[in-house]
């Protein structure tokens, strides 16, 4: 056996093929693409899987973690040993028909699109319950000092200005209160009717109403530029999902990476409502999950404010498949302060720390997609033998 890619699913898959008393190669693809200066990727690969005797492998796994270097890779091996078995991994469905076609020989799996189906079955699964020991609920947010926004502090500024300007063309011009409210405002919005006028005036009068003009037209247009630029940063907050929702009995799923979204896909296919937590706002697939329905807020899903704005306390289950498993963890762990029940899938790589983490942190349901990966590799292998 030969394994190109050294990451969870190769170690696990050679250490159950060594248990299974095969002779299993391994070696790192990004080393094997990389080649000599005096060859080519092509004859780098060719050496070495001449150096191994292509006639006596049952088969050649590709599981590198990038598509493209599994994708270089199959496309070498098939074309220079068609009668070999191939098993490769790939996570763009798009390109997976093709080379089948191609490769009489070829085997490819999704790696994403084979462990979500687990994931979301894990929400309708028995579970055993323990009493969950108390841990302190989330803290209430911080609440900080109030400041007063340049919006707040220019309108102040605008009313102490309109102020004076009535004080001082009543008191200096006798003009009644009423009059003197009329000119001022009439005054500072540019509009002059004409109907009072200072043109008789000393010259510091003139001087006052020079300024008023002066200052009013500055601060107007600061004021409305600013209160147009809050109302548009505003609603594009709101258009990102950065707010705060009231769902109930909803599905909340943390992470649209590769697993994430064959993972949404089936909720949403099971019509189950759900809303998405990703730290970034241009994440590929927002737009697409979005049409089919599903509520989106950017942010930090190990934030209490976060979880509290997807109202995790009144959701059926949070379903968390980042690429980290600490960063899993800690959110499953945050989200259950909110609602000691929830129903946690967590991703976690290592099955042996998935079990642990289930029994000693009383996470309900902690799944390894390297597992569900694996049994199904061997299984095509068997299949193969069998075949």
């Amino acid at each position: 056996m030969l394994i190109l890619g050294k990451g969870h699913i190769g170690y696990r898959l050679k250490r159950q093929l060594c248990a299974d008393n095969f002779d299993v190669f391994t070696s790192s693809a990004d080393v094997l693409m990389a080649g000599h200066e005096e060859e080519s990727v092509v004859e780098s690969v060719n050496s070495y899987v001449q150096s191994l005797n292509p006639e006596s492998l049952s088969m050649i796994y590709l599981l590198d973690d990038k598509d493209e270097t599994n994708l270089q890779l199959i496309i070498i091996l098939i074309s220079l040993y068609p009668d070999v078995p191939i098993t490769a991994s790939l996570f763009n469905e798009n390109l997976i028909p093709h080379l089948l076609v191609q490769g009489k020989n070829l085997s490819v799996i999704n790696p994403a699109k084979l462990a979500a189906p687990h994931f979301v079955k894990a929400l309708y699964h028995e579970v055993e319950r323990r009493e969950v020991v108390t841990v302190p609920q989330h803290k209430t947010p911080i609440t900080p000092p109030y400041k007063i926004s340049l919006i707040e502090k220019l309108l102040i500024l605008f009313a102490i200005i309109l102020c004076n300007a009535v004080l001082f063309f009543h008191f200096e011009e006798h003009l009644p209160w009423m009059d003197a409210i009329y000119f001022v405002i009439v005054t500072a919005a540019t509009v002059g009717y004409g109907d009072i006028s200072m043109i008789h005036s000393d010259v510091s009068t003139k001087i006052a109403v020079i300024l008023l003009i002066f200052s009013s037209t500055v601060l107007v247009w600061m004021i409305f530029s600013l209160t147009i630029d809050a109302f548009l940063k505003r609603r594009i907050q709101l258009s990102l999902g950065r707010k705060k929702y009231h769902l109930k009995n909803h599905i909340v799923v943390c992470g649209l990476g590769r697993l994430g979204f064959f993972v949404v896909e089936e909720l949403l296919r099971n019509n189950e409502r759900v809303i998405i937590i990703e730290t970034n706002e241009q994440a590929r697939h927002l737009d697409y999950f979005r049409h089919l329905g599903a509520e989106v807020y950017i942010g930090d899903g190990r934030q209490t404010k976060v979880l509290d704005d997807v109202n995790i306390a009144e959701a059926k289950a949070l379903i968390s498949v980042i690429n980290n498993d600490s960063m899993n963890l800690e959110i499953g762990l945050n989200a259950r302060t909110f609602q000691p029940d929830l129903r946690l899938i967590l991703r976690i790589f290592e099955e042996k720390m998935a079990e642990k983490i289930k029994n000693i942190l009383n996470i309900h349901l902690s799944i390894s997609a390297s597992v569900i990966v694996e049994g199904k590799l061997f299984q095509i292998l068997k299949e193969k033998q069998q075949g």
